[in-house]
C-alpha cells in the first residue's frame, strides 16, 4: 500500500473521531441539561419543605420527623402510588422508593426523600433512553462508515450486511467493563441517591439552613454530572470502535492498527497492529481508559478480496449515501456474534462425551483432565462444561474470551465449568463475566486457569443470583464491577494478590469456597 492510501486511511479515521466527538458532545449537553433541571427541581423541593415547616429558616430533626397529617398523607399516597406503578429500572433507589411507598405513615423527611428518589429515577430513565439511542447509532454509523471507507480507498465495491437489531441489542447489553452502560448508569444514580439522603439526614440533625442544604444537594448533583459525562464519553468510544471493528470483520480484514495518543497507555499502542481475533477493549482496543478518544483503522492486504465473486470496481467515487443505498443488503449482520467486542467469541458447541453426573469423583477427574488440556494449548480461550445430564461440551473462543452460555443456555444451570485465560500478562482469578455466569446459572463449580495459577469457586451455600447485588457493594462500598473498573483504569495492579483477596473474601462471605493453587502443583510440574 502506498503512502497516499495510508494518509487517506488516517485522515478518514480522524474525521470519524471528529464526527463521533461532535455527536457525543451534543448528547452530553442534552444530558447536562437534564441534570440541571433535576438539580433545580430538588432545590425547589427543599425550599418548599422549609417554607412550610421551618422556623426562622431552620428545620430541626424533630420537625422533619413529624408524620404527615391525614390529608397530606392521602395526597402523597395517591401521587406515589401512581408513580411507582409506572416506574421502571433495576436500582436500589427504586427499591428504597417502593419501601417508602409501602409504609402506612410517613414523615416529612421521608416525603422529601421520596420526592428526591422520584427525581433521580426519572433522570436516570430519561438518560438511559437517550443513551441507548446514541450508542446504537454510534455502532451502526461506524460500522457502515468503516465499510464505506475501506471500499472507497481500495476502489472496490461489494455488498455488506445490514446491522441486525437482535445482534445490536446483544452488543448493547454486553457488560464489557464489568457492567453494561445501563447498569453503570443506574449504579451512578444509586450513589447519588445515597449521597443526597446522607446530606439531608445530616442537615436536619445539625439544623442546617435551607440555603446550605440546597448547596449540598447541588454539589451532589455536580458529582452526578461528572460521572454521567465520563460514562457517556467512554461508552461512546467503545461502541464507535466496536462498529469499526465489526466493519472489518464483515469485509474480511484480519488486522487493525491502533491510532491514539495523549496518555502514556495510548502512546505506547499508537501505530501497533493487532489481529481482529485478539481485539479486547482496555487491552489493545479503545477505550483504554475512561474518556479515551483513540480509534483504529483497517490494515488491509492487496489480495484480500481475491476469492470473492461479487467484487467490482467502485465507479464514480460515490458519496456515502449513494454507496449505502447500493451496497447495504437486507441480510442480517452475521459476522458479529456472541455480543462481545464485535467479533465471534466461539465456535459452535461440540459434544465430547457423557458421564454420570452423580459421580463426584469422576467429575473432579474430568475437570482436572480438561483443565490440563486447555492450558497446555493456551493460544485461545476454551471452556469445557459438564451439564446436569452428564453431557460434556467443548466451546472454543478467541484469544481473549469465550461465553458458553450463548450456546448452552439453561443447560448450564448447576453445571461444572472450566476455562482458561490464554496468554495472560497479569494473573487475576475471575472476571466480572465469570462471576456473573457463576451466579446466574448457579454453577456447581467454576475453574479458571492461566499460565501460572488455577482458580476455583465451588458452591457451598444457597446464595442466589439476587445476592450478587449484595456482593456488588462489598468492594470499597462500590462493588465487584467497580473493582474491575478500577483495574481497567489502572488503579489496581491485577498482578498483585489484592484482586485475588477480594474474590476470596466475597466468595467465602456469600456461601462459596474459593481456591487458588500454582499450576506446577496442580499439573504435575508443567
Amino acid at each position: 500500500m502506498g503512502q497516499r492510501e495510508r494518509n487517506e486511511w488516517i485522515e478518514r479515521a480522524k474525521q470519524r473521531v471528529l464526527d463521533n466527538a461532535k455527536e457525543t458532545d451534543s448528547f452530553v449537553r442534552d444530558v447536562m441539561e437534564l441534570y440541571d433541571e433535576t438539580a433545580n427541581q430538588l432545590e425547589l423541593e427543599i425550599h418548599a419543605m422549609y417554607q412550610k415547616y421551618a422556623v426562622r429558616n431552620n428545620l430541626t430533626e424533630a420537625e422533619a420527623s413529624r408524620l404527615l397529617t391525614g390529608e397530606e398523607y392521602s395526597r402523597w399516597r395517591k401521587r406515589i402510588d401512581a408513580y411507582v406503578a409506572e416506574a421502571k429500572g433495576d436500582s436500589r433507589t427504586l427499591l428504597e422508593l417502593n419501601t417508602l411507598a409501602a409504609k402506612s405513615r410517613i414523615s416529612r423527611k421521608e416525603q422529601l426523600l421520596a420526592n428526591i428518589y422520584q427525581s433521580m429515577i426519572s433522570l436516570c430513565g430519561d438518560t438511559e433512553t437517550k443513551l441507548t439511542d446514541l450508542l446504537g447509532d454510534m455502532f451502526q454509523t461506524n460500522y457502515y462508515r468503516g465499510c464505506y471507507d475501506v471500499q472507497f480507498v481500495l476502489g472496490v465495491g461489494f455488498p455488506v450486511a445490514k446491522v441486525d437489531e437482535k445482534m445490536l441489542k446483544r452488543i448493547l447489553e454486553h457488560p464489557w467493563s464489568g457492567k453494561n452502560y445501563s447498569q453503570a448508569l443506574w449504579d451512578n444514580t444509586d450513589k447519588l441517591a445515597i449521597l443526597a439522603r446522607r446530606e439531608i439526614s445530616l442537615g436536619f440533625m445539625s439544623g442546617t439552613s435551607v440555603q446550605q442544604m440546597a448547596k449540598e444537594i447541588d454539589e451532589v448533583m455536580g458529582k452526578g454530572r461528572y460521572a454521567a459525562e465520563r460514562l457517556v464519553r467512554t461508552e461512546s468510544s467503545y461502541f464507535a470502535n466496536q462498529g469499526e471493528l465489526a466493519s472489518y470483520q464483515e469485509l474480511g480484514i484480519k488486522e487493525y492498527i491502533y491510532l491514539g495518543g495523549g496518555c502514556g497507555i495510548c502512546i505506547r499502542l499508537n501505530g501497533q497492529s493487532f489481529p481482529l481475533e485478539a481485539a479486547k477493549a482496555g487491552v489493545n482496543l479503545p477505550p483504554m481508559h475512561p474518556n479515551c478518544k483513540c480509534t483504529i483503522r483497517a490494515k488491509p492486504k492487496t489480495d484480500m478480496f481475491k476469492d470473492r465473486k461479487d467484487v467490482n470496481p467502485l465507479a464514480d467515487n460515490p458519496k456515502y449515501d449513494e454507496w449505502k443505498k447500493k451496497y447495504v443488503k437486507e441480510k442480517g449482520l452475521s459476522a458479529v456474534v456472541g455480543g462481545t467486542d464485535g467479533i465471534p467469541v466461539h465456535e459452535e458447541k461440540k459434544l465430547v462425551e457423557h458421564i454420570d453426573f452423580n459421580d463426584a469423583r469422576m467429575i473432579k477427574s474430568k475437570l482436572r483432565s480438561y483443565t490440563e488440556q486447555i492450558v497446555a494449548d493456551n493460544r485461545k480461550e476454551n471452556a469445557f462444561c459438564i451439564t446436569r445430564d452428564g453431557s460434556i461440551y467443548h466451546c472454543q473462543g478467541t484469544a481473549s474470551q469465550v461465553f458458553p452460555d450463548y450456546d448452552l443456555g439453561e443447560e448450564l444451570a448447576g453445571a461444572y465449568v472450566t476455562h482458561n485465560h490464554p496468554a495472560a500478562e497479569t494473573h487475576f482469578s475471575f472476571s466480572d463475566s465469570d462471576i456473573s455466569l457463576f451466579m446466574e446459572y448457579k454453577l456447581s463449580e467454576l475453574v479458571g486457569a492461566d499460565d501460572k495459577y488455577i482458580y476455583r469457586i465451588i458452591r457451598s451455600g444457597k446464595t442466589e443470583y439476587a445476592d450478587f447485588d449484595a456482593i456488588a457493594h462489598e468492594y470499597k462500598g462500590d462493588g465487584y464491577a467497580e473493582c474491575m473498573q478500577a483495574i481497567f483504569a489502572g488503579e489496581i495492579d491485577p498482578d498483585t494478590d489484592e484482586y485475588d483477596f477480594i474474590v476470596r473474601r466475597l466468595a467465602e462471605k456469600y456461601g462459596f469456597k474459593y481456591e487458588r493453587e500454582k499450576r506446577w502443583k496442580s499439573l504435575g510440574g508443567l
